[in-house]
């Protein structure tokens, strides 16, 4: 299975497509700020999206923080805002530890990141936003036996 991971698109929901070219992926997952973005880019992918609502989702009716199984893998899902992680992973990681996740998909920073701490793989796509000088976003590959992550950066 494999798995495209964004954040941070603040309204620019095109910009995940670029990230398809060339990945052929099952689902796609999206950490927040915009939301809305998330489902426009689900009326046209024509795979699942799964969603997460950002510090910058004030009125969305999607749960904050998520669990999910893929391939036996259980994910934490959040955008990160909510666990400071701009001040630094540790708050989030702890609350991965406390739902029993091997994996912790996060956003907020605008910095990508693939790092594994005390058993837990944690993976933060980075940016997609318009302004930004460095966009990227994460594909993962997911078996039953491990996942990995991929940063890509977009011109």
């Amino acid at each position: 299975m494999r798995i495209l991971v964004v954040s941070d698109t603040h309204g620019n929901w095109l910009a995940p497509l670029q990230c398809l070219t060339g990945n052929q992926v099952d689902m796609i997952i999206h950490l927040g700020d915009h939301i809305s973005d998330a489902k426009e880019l689900e009326k046209v992918a024509g795979i699942p999206v799964i969603m997460v609502p950002g510090n910058c989702d004030p009125d969305a009716k999607e749960p904050r923080e998520q669990l999910h199984t893929f391939k036996g893998h259980k994910f934490h899902l959040s955008h990160g805002d909510s666990h400071r992680v701009k001040a630094g992973y540790e708050q989030l990681l702890q609350r991965v530890r406390e739902t029993g996740a091997s994996v912790s998909l996060c956003g907020h920073t605008h910095i990508p990141l693939v790092q594994k701490t005390d058993g837990i793989l944690l993976i933060n796509p980075g940016t997609l936003m318009a302004a930004s000088s460095q966009k990227s976003c994460a594909i993962l590959h997911v078996t039953i036996s491990k996942v990995t992550a991929e940063i890509i950066h977009l011109p």
